[in-house]
């Protein structure tokens, strides 16, 4: 699988150890979640006009799955998805351009996608393309981070010019 090299997802202490918790209830099962935070553009220095993007996590909602299962994790309530998006990125932001960033879940053991996965990462970024009533653009370029449950190990991926490739999770002081 290809590595995505300009872009990297940074995590706090804090956001892990929610993550960590959020797994650690829902095992065996499959826990998930949605991650918010910012985008900055960081300039290359080594080449004019290239860019890095940074997708720092600034707040993470864990969600009870409308199904348990340790193979899978299955969320159909737009409704309710749509409520925690607009109340963490639109109301009483703690963070100024606050938007979702990641979508999280856990495998019980690996940090790899599903074929399961990679469909829904595919489908999610051609439904941020299509007219509805959810947000256009809520669910274009968002990281997928996968959490081993049983070491805590992490990997990230996103769909980039339609390709699953892997990005760096980076741990940050704050």
């Amino acid at each position: 699988m290809k590595i995505q090299n300009d872009i990297k997802l940074l995590v706090n202490p804090e956001i892990l150890s929610k993550l960590i918790k959020c797994v650690e209830k829902a095992f065996p099962s499959e826990a998930c979640g949605l991650i918010f935070g910012n985008i900055l553009e960081v300039p290359n220095e080594q080449q004019e006009n290239d860019y890095y993007y940074h997708y720092i996590c600034r707040k993470f909602r864990c969600i009870s799955p409308d199904k348990s299962s340790s193979v899978f994790f299955l969320i159909e309530n737009e409704e309710l998805l749509h409520d925690i998006i607009m109340k963490e990125t639109c109301e009483g932001q703690e963070y100024k351009d606050m938007r979702l960033i990641s979508i999280f879940h856990s495998h019980p053991k690996g940090t790899f996608p599903s074929f399961s996965d990679m469909d829904q990462m595919r489908y999610l970024d051609y439904f941020s393309s299509i007219k509805h009533n959810y947000g256009n653009k809520a669910f274009k370029n968002l990281i997928w981070v996968i959490m081993d449950s049983v070491n805590h190990n992490m990997n990230g991926f996103i769909d980039f010019e339609r390709e699953i490739q892997q990005v760096k999770i980076l741990m940050r002081k704050s």
